[in-house]
């Protein structure tokens, strides 16, 4: 009798898993989309005298905005070890993790997951994927938090906050700010990141790696992309930061472009006072969103503020349902066409 064993599933099979698992993936977000398309509908007669010649101008600022935030996170990634990566894949990296982040509500843990398998195989490690994700985040936070003060300025005029209010989220901020500076100087202090890092190898080795499915950490190898890192973070530190601001202060003031050009795409030529309090109020909404992106609470919200700042109901509908069309839903679909070809171009 000839004795068989399991084997790993064939390549083949695996190929056809992660299709079906990436139209799953796709299902959903066409799911959580269909309730934008019914809203556009009750706006079509709009469409029929639209300024057409917009529609062009719009989707070439929105690529550029996007282009920045991609030049944003190719000069975080390019002072560590790995191999480079242009503009375009980059840009296909963060519209594949836009796709996930809705298709897997995770907090935004599924794009994260996913930005480090794809550096991984341009030869960056975690740490570096993860630590390259939050020079993005903080200097677009820090870009978002100055427009929103005009959104907090706006809703304290009008008595929709009061200075209680205010004086919390202010005390929010400086704390978040706070904890991100001491995070910054123990990143920046080799001695004392080696120290913790150190400790915590020794607790996963003592207490963890004895259980099942877990192994030893080698302290030799830690130390190793530990100091590998804090090379790379002396080199980052060389970067001019005019560079950063300029992408971050770029991608965030050609999305507000985007915006007003959705409403100038509809004939309604929006005052720039208008324009920016709606784009604050925009951040401030989404941030209050329990998903990643203000999924389903933007969709709603956007034409809600601007009806609210003045403008026409009609207007406002289908020229803030455009832009989040265009803005966050485009570049959803176009991350699962650029997922398909970063997973399969290895």
């Amino acid at each position: 009798m000839r004795l068989t064993s399991t084997s790993a599933p064939s390549p083949r099979r695996s190929l056809w898993l992660a299709r079906g698992l990436a139209l799953v993936a796709l299902g959903i977000v066409l799911y959580l989309f269909w309730p934008l398309l019914g809203e556009l509908r009750a706006a079509a007669h709009l469409f029929t005298t639209a300024r057409w010649a917009w529609f062009p101008f719009i989707l070439a600022v929105q690529a550029v905005s996007y282009a920045l935030l991609a030049w944003l996170n190719e000069l975080a990634l390019r002072p560590f070890p790995g191999r480079p990566i242009g503009l375009g894949r980059m840009a296909a990296l963060l519209t594949s993790m836009a796709f996930i982040e809705v298709a897997i509500p995770s907090a935004g843990a599924s794009g994260v997951v996913l930005r480090a398998r794809l550096l991984g195989r341009q030869g960056y490690s975690s740490e570096v994927s993860l630590f390259t994700l939050g020079v993005e985040t903080f200097f677009l936070g820090v870009v978002w938090a100055g427009i929103a003060l005009l959104g907090l300025a706006y809703l304290f005029s009008n008595g929709v906050l009061h200075q209680e209010q205010i004086l919390v989220l202010l005390a929010l901020a400086l704390a978040v700010g706070l904890l991100l500076w001491r995070l910054w100087r123990l990143l920046g202090d080799p001695s004392r990141s080696r120290a913790l890092l150190l400790r915590g190898v020794d607790f996963w080795n003592r207490r963890l790696a004895p259980l099942p499915h877990l192994g030893a950490l080698d302290p030799g190898k830690i130390e190793s992309r530990l100091e590998q890192f804090h090379a790379g973070l002396f080199r980052l530190q060389r970067i001019p930061l005019w560079k950063f601001l300029a992408a971050a202060v770029g991608r965030v003031t050609l999305d507000i472009a985007t915006l007003g050009a959705c409403f100038l795409f509809f004939g309604y030529s929006i005052p720039p006072a208008t324009l920016l309090i709606g784009y604050s109020l925009i951040l401030i909404a989404s941030g209050l969103a329990a998903l990643p992106g203000g999924l389903g609470m933007a969709d709603l919200s956007i034409p809600a503020l601007f009806l609210r700042l003045g403008v026409g109901g009609a207007v406002a509908l289908s020229a803030g349902l455009t832009y989040r069309l265009l803005a966050f839903w485009l570049v959803r679909f176009i991350g699962f066409l650029a997922w398909q070809l970063l997973e399969g171009g290895g």
